[in-house]
């Protein structure tokens, strides 16, 4: 049932979906200025070498080989681009310290980008808790800046929070698939990798899914949101989390879909859109969970037992 109101939440706050979208993008653009500012500098330390060059000419002779069907050609040039990566890979050796500074900017960087993407995701939840809890249309800078303070404290505590999870759960990943499994096909570790990924996905959206509604809707300080969200008790733990599953599947299929069969321009829908139904979902979560009445559209109300619509005399009465 909350897979259906979580839709309908979402068809009646679409309009949203373009307005997360040209917010992300302004944030995108930012957090690529900053990105290119670090990696250009030392890809070119690392492009403009003899190695990097030498590898480049043997892997483009190789593959025109492979192309020509030059069978004959095949092992020397094989054998040209293995010693080239032999000496790319002392090149980079010799300039590892480069290569770990730009690493640690990059990781600074994306954490930017998670602080300044929970900024938007506490404003859509505000949207969204508007339209739920009265039906109100509200504008989205408008609520940026009403709600500016909270969502700066809120992203403060959420972005180093998820940065970390998100750091854990690559390196996991790694020594599961890549050390401790490295025998198995290159098929089998990306099937590992994807069921994995999904897995620490719907860890994450299941201990964090209460965060933002406690805070917005309840207005409570962030100490009280953070101890709510991560207190599973009498919450149905496991029935959020098999929904989480299917509702990171969905999304993936979604975001796969649009890249495959509109060559990515779909990812300019999709991306906002299941961003936008993950909030939608939270928030519903903690309306049905504390048994709260909410719009699903504008004459559709849930109510706590029943799926009945009241009147709206009857909803802001408090009526059964």
């Amino acid at each position: 049932m909350e897979f259906k109101h979580a839709f309908h939440v979402f068809v009646d706050n679409f309009a949203t979906t373009y307005k997360v979208l040209v917010y992300r993008l302004i944030i995108i653009a930012v957090c690529a200025g900053l990105g290119c500012a670090v990696v250009i500098p030392t890809m070119n330390n690392i492009l403009g070498t003899a190695q990097y060059e030498q590898l480049n000419t043997t892997f483009s002779q190789l593959w025109a080989d492979v192309i020509e069907l030059n069978t004959d050609k095949l092992h020397d040039g094989l054998q040209a681009v293995l010693e080239a990566l032999r000496s790319f890979r002392h090149l980079i050796e010799e300039k590892a310290w480069l290569v770990s500074i730009a690493g640690v900017c990059i990781a600074v960087v994306y954490l930017i980008y998670k602080f300044l993407a929970a900024v938007g995701d506490y404003v859509t939840g505000a949207l969204v808790n508007d339209r739920m809890a009265m039906h109100a249309k509200s504008y989205f800078t408008v609520t940026l800046f009403k709600n500016l303070k909270q969502s700066l404290l809120y992203a403060a505590i959420y972005a180093p929070i998820a940065f970390l999870y998100d750091l854990l759960c690559i390196t996991v990943m790694w020594a599961v698939v890549f050390v401790g499994l490295s025998f198995v096909p290159v098929l089998i570790k990306i099937f590992l990798l994807a069921v994995l990924f999904m897995v620490f996905s719907a860890v994450k959206f299941t201990f964090t899914a209460d965060w933002l509604p406690s805070l917005i809707h309840a207005k409570t300080t962030q100490r009280s949101a953070i101890a709510y969200t991560f207190s599973r008790k009498g919450k149905n733990t496991g029935c959020v989390f098999s929904n989480a599953l299917v509702l990171r599947l969905i999304i993936i299929a979604l975001n796969v879909a649009a890249t495959i069969f509109t060559f990515g321009a779909g990812l300019l829908l999709t991306m906002p859109a299941t961003a936008l139904i993950v909030i939608c979902f939270w928030f519903v979560n903690y309306f049905d969970c504390n048994k709260l009445k909410y719009f699903v559209d504008e004459y559709t109300v849930i109510g706590p037992k029943k799926e009945a619509a009241p009147t709206l005399e009857q909803f802001f009465k408090g009526d059964e």
